[in-house]
């Protein structure tokens, strides 16, 4: 049977403390694995907790291998697969730099508010716009965006979690 490749979002708990990151990561590079997506955030400073979420591609079989791998890390608290769950969130950040003739400007706020986004920064038709969102709709904003000259962009990496709490380990 050939399996095909799917993508997962993993969030994983981990200690909150230096080298656990680079740990994670080395897991993944050392035994060739992608990471298309990486967050990772202080989410309890009384327990000294952070939340990595990885998004990742692969057959059911590497997948489980990852989730077990991960699971073996001593700083690993708690793994849970978000993509396997009934219903979750995932959302993006992205900030996008426009250089925008001043004929646009006013195209380009009329295209904003639409759109829900929010204009950070408006200095002489250089603008710096702040959108969040799932990856398809960050892409659909870069795409409609590109005819008014990016300059630069950056995206946050996806953040997700799961509805509901019976997943949470008590």
């Amino acid at each position: 049977m050939n399996e095909s490749n799917t993508k997962h979002i993993l969030s994983i708990m981990v200690d909150n403390e230096p080298g656990v990151l680079a740990r994670v990561v080395g897991l993944f590079s050392g035994r060739g694995y992608n990471i298309e997506s990486l967050s990772v955030s202080e989410v309890d400073s009384d327990k000294f907790l952070s939340r990595v979420t990885i998004v990742t591609s692969g057959t059911k079989i590497i997948i489980d291998q990852i989730k077990a791998q991960l699971n073996k890390l001593i700083p690993v608290h708690n793994l849970i697969d978000i993509s396997e769950l009934n219903s979750f969130i995932g959302k993006e950040l992205i900030l996008i730099k426009l250089n925008v003739k001043k004929k646009s400007v006013s195209k380009i706020y009329e295209f904003i508010k639409k759109h829900g986004a929010e204009i950070l920064f408006d200095n002489n038709g250089e603008l710096i716009i702040e959108f969040s969102g799932t990856p398809s709709e960050i892409s659909k904003m870069t795409t409609k965006l590109n005819k008014y000259n990016i300059i630069e962009l950056t995206r946050s990496g996806l953040v997700s979690m799961a509805l509901g709490t019976e997943y949470i380990k008590k």
